[in-house]
């Protein structure tokens, strides 16, 4: 049912000094039953378009991804086909006779008795300390002042590159 409803409002307005007159206002107002404003229920008909857009698009995502399954499924297992691989290469070395290959020259036996006595000199304490190598192998002899001093020359000569073992005959002298 449809209301019209009239509201008359009366009021005294003053225009100038001491100048009174009476103004009459009619407001006329239309209902509805429900009485929701025309902008109310706009934005609710665009909210409801929103939620089912995004409805829409969160099931069409979800028939995708089945049928993308389905496809993939279907198709059965993917086979790799073997790549072909080279060859194997074969590198031959001649064979050396094992009593050459522990055997060092006599030329690498000087170089490395040369370093060894070089490294001895530079240490003053070990000046009296003779260095022989034969085969890789060396032998100290000589006479120093302590322990300290025949221990320290052994390590010297086992650090020069090539030396397979120290046999240290020094003798120390009190």
């Amino acid at each position: 049912m449809d209301t019209n409803e009239e509201t008359i409002q009366e009021r005294v307005a003053v225009d100038s000094a001491g100048q009174r007159s009476a103004v009459t206002e009619r407001l006329q107002s239309v209902a509805g039953e429900s009485g929701v404003a025309t902008s109310t229920l706009t934005v609710t008909i665009v909210l409801v378009l929103i939620v089912a857009a995004a409805v829409l698009l969160v099931v069409s995502n979800g028939i995708a991804r089945r049928s993308a399954e389905l496809a993939a499924a279907s198709q059965g297992p993917s086979t790799i086909a073997p790549q072909p691989q080279p060859a194997p290469e074969i590198i031959k070395q001649p064979a050396q006779p094992a009593f050459e290959s522990e055997r060092t020259s006599a030329h690498e036996d000087a170089n490395m008795q040369a370093i060894a006595k070089e490294r001895l000199n530079e240490d003053l304490d070990l000046g009296g300390v003779v260095t022989t190598v034969n085969d890789a192998r060396a032998v100290l002899t000589g006479a120093v002042a302590s322990e300290a001093a025949k221990a320290k020359a052994e390590q010297l000569v086992k650090g020069v590159r090539g030396v397979k073992s120290v046999d240290n005959k020094i003798v120390v002298s009190s």
